[in-house]
């Protein structure tokens, strides 16, 4: 099953709805370019220290009708809006921590799995515990880190429902440009300022090896 979802989904990366925004219920809708039209969409951006109840999540779709709503929110997988792609990562989890209810932009990477990118789960229970403990000013505080704390994940699927979620951390990227040794250094004088995890960093960089656009 997971052959023929990662056959299908690179027959289908450069398929394109008509509809402007829309959204598909699970991994299987999308590879087979199944979407349900939204007539009105909105993304209410949550920052700062709202975010950190959250998971660090920023992104909710809003449509005005309160059971489209729901579905978006517990029930559908991905949204496209304005050519943009979006995954609800409501379900997903990476070593036991769940990401949260909301949305994250996304990529296809490598023609086959998604990218798309969450607080670190290390930054995420320390900026939270700031917040939980000082208060507004622990917030204001927190807030400020957060944005330095992003990490890039990938989404796998594993059949038409479910999907694992591998983190693209240090590791994976040492291993990732063994044999591009002019990227690697690129990536290693990035992080020299940057962490080594950081979207800032690791994305310039997939752009480069062409896995992502």
């Amino acid at each position: 099953m997971k052959k023929t979802i990662l056959a299908i989904i690179i027959m289908l990366t450069s398929v394109v709805s008509m509809a402007q925004s829309r959204y598909c219920m699970s991994y299987l809708d999308y590879l087979t370019n199944t979407w349900y039209p939204l007539e009105r969409l909105e993304f209410e951006n949550r920052s700062g220290e709202r975010s950190l109840w959250f998971g660090g999540g920023f992104i909710i779709p809003k449509t005005g009708e309160r059971a489209t709503d729901k579905l978006l929110k517990k029930k559908a997988r991905f949204i496209i809006h304005n050519d943009s792609l979006y995954v609800n990562c409501r379900g997903l989890s990476v070593k036991g921590v769940d990401f949260g209810n909301w949305y994250s932009p996304a990529s296809v990477y490598d023609k086959q799995y998604f990218l798309f990118t969450a607080m670190s789960i290390k930054s995420r229970g320390n900026t939270a515990s700031a917040a939980f403990m000082f208060g507004i000013m622990g917030g204001a505080i927190a807030a400020s880190m957060y944005k330095e704390s992003y990490q890039c994940y990938l989404l796998i699927p594993s059949n038409a429902d479910d999907a694992i979620v591998e983190p693209i951390d240090e590791d994976y990227m040492l291993k990732l440009l063994e044999g591009h040794d002019d990227i690697l250094a690129e990536y290693k004088a990035a992080s020299k300022e940057q962490n080594s995890y950081s979207p800032n960093v690791v994305i310039p960089i997939l752009r480069e090896l062409g896995l992502v656009k």
